[in-house]
């Protein structure tokens, strides 16, 4: 398995990055995945270059991992997948993340500032970086998953792993045969994801870090966000204490 790492910058801000993955079986390979292409939809079509975009995957529903899908999906004849418990994200376009998007902005904007205060607007430079997001269109989902499909797409095999915790549809996307498990925003290098925003349950992702903890040690992690690690790693840390 071939694995390229693109961070993308969320709304233009470079303080705010989702990794956003092109997978294919080989270097060679004129056909790539794209796992959680958060937004720079023309940075990571660049990336792929004139190899065949075979699929975007999407780990979840959250604006910071689909802001680049409706682009990516104009430019190229492409299958969108994501979880039946996420796919009114995409189905129902970005109208169903609009206030959702404004207020995780705001949440992000307050813990920058070190402010914790109710009711707390963006400043104008973060309110500009909102707006290209909002008015963005997002296509239909052409599969929706459950846990245990397998995608197959580009010679690749990835395995679904319905997560939930962060958002209800959360999934990861696991290769046995690769020893590699890609875990969007449920599995980070020392953290899992937030579990307090709409959506989310506290038990349900203890309950989802308790199920990867059953993965090979050696298997390596690419998460939503910030550095890879394994699930070894993780297990020495605490993983199910997380």
């Amino acid at each position: 398995m071939h694995i390229e790492t693109v961070p993308v910058k969320i709304a233009g801000d470079p303080r705010f990055t989702t990794n956003c993955y092109l997978v294919a079986p080989s270097p060679e390979s004129g056909c790539v995945v794209v796992i959680d292409p958060g937004d720079e939809p023309e940075r990571i079509l660049q990336q792929v270059g004139p190899r065949t975009l075979s699929a975007i995957i999407i780990t979840h529903g959250h604006y910071d991992h689909i802001g680049g899908v409706a682009r990516l999906a104009e430019a190229r004849d492409v299958d969108i997948y994501i979880h039946e418990d996420d796919a009114s994200w995409i189905e129902e376009g970005f109208e169903a993340i609009r206030g959702g998007y404004a207020a995780f902005a705001r949440r992000m904007n307050r813990i920058r500032k070190g402010s914790s205060k109710a009711g707390e607007t963006l400043d104008s430079q973060a309110e500009g970086n909102v707006a290209p997001l909002l008015d963005a269109e997002a296509p239909h989902a052409n599969f929706v998953l459950v846990d245990g499909d397998v995608i197959d797409a580009c010679g690749l095999s990835l395995r679904v792993l319905h997560t939930p915790g962060h958002t209800p549809g959360s999934i990861c996307l696991y290769s046995a045969e690769d020893g590699v498990l890609f875990s969007g925003d449920t599995l980070f290098c020392g953290t899992c994801g937030r579990t307090d925003f709409a959506g989310g349950s506290a038990y349900d992702m203890h309950n989802s870090l308790a199920r990867l903890a059953q993965l090979p040690p050696e298997t390596v992690v690419y998460p939503g966000h910030d550095a890879t690690t394994t699930i070894g790693s993780e297990l020495h840390r605490g993983l199910s204490e997380y």
